[in-house]
C-alpha cells in the first residue's frame, strides 16, 4: 500500500513545522523501566528522535514457556497448573462459548482458570496458586521488585 493512500494521522505525540521538520519543543521524553528478578534497566525514549520500542523488542528477554509434557504430566509449580488450565482445558471445555479467547482482565475468565488450576494443584499436592498468580500467568506478567524499580527511578 502506498503511503499516500493511507488516511492522515489523527493523533500524534509530536508537532512538526510547516516544512515537515520535527518541532523539538514538542518532544516529551518517555522513561521505560524494565525489571526482571533483581536485574533492571531504564531507557529514555525520545519520540521522533530515537528508535521506537517496536524497533528494540528483540532486546527484551523471551517469554517464559513451559514444556507441554511438564504441564500435562508432571507439574511441579502452581504456574504449571495455571498453564494446564489455560492451554489444555480452555480450548477443550470452551467455558464461555466456542472460540471465545481468554481475557486476562475479565474476572470471570480468571476465576474459571483459577478454579481449574486449584483442582490440578490438589491432585499433585502443589500449593501457591492464587488469583494474582493466575492473572499473572495468563497475561504473562513478571512481577517487578519494588526495590529495583526504586533504584531505576533514582538513577
Amino acid at each position: 500500500m502506498l503511503l499516500s493512500t493511507l488516511p492522515p494521522l489523527q493523533v500524534s505525540l509530536l508537532t512538526y513545522t510547516d516544512d515537515g521538520q520535527l518541532d523539538v519543543s514538542s518532544v516529551i521524553p518517555l522513561i521505560d523501566g524494565v525489571t526482571e528478578g533483581f536485574k533492571g534497566n531504564a531507557r529514555v525514549i525520545l519520540p521522533g528522535v530515537l528508535v521506537c520500542i517496536d524497533c528494540t523488542l528483540d532486546l527484551y528477554p523471551p517469554q517464559v514457556n513451559y514444556p507441554l509434557c511438564t504441564i500435562a504430566h508432571t507439574p511441579r509449580l502452581p504456574e504449571h497448573c495455571v498453564e494446564y488450565a489455560k492451554v489444555l482445558l480452555w480450548p477443550k471445555e470452551n467455558p464461555f462459548g466456542e472460540g471465545v479467547p481468554i481475557d486476562g482482565d475479565n474476572p470471570d475468565h480468571v476465576s474459571w482458570l483459577l478454579e481449574q488450576a486449584e483442582q490440578r494443584t490438589a491432585q499433585h499436592n502443589i500449593t501457591g496458586v492464587t488469583c494474582r498468580l493466575t492473572q499473572g500467568v495468563v497475561k504473562r506478567i513478571i512481577p517487578a521488585v519494588a526495590s529495583s524499580n526504586t533504584v531505576i527511578v533514582v538513577k
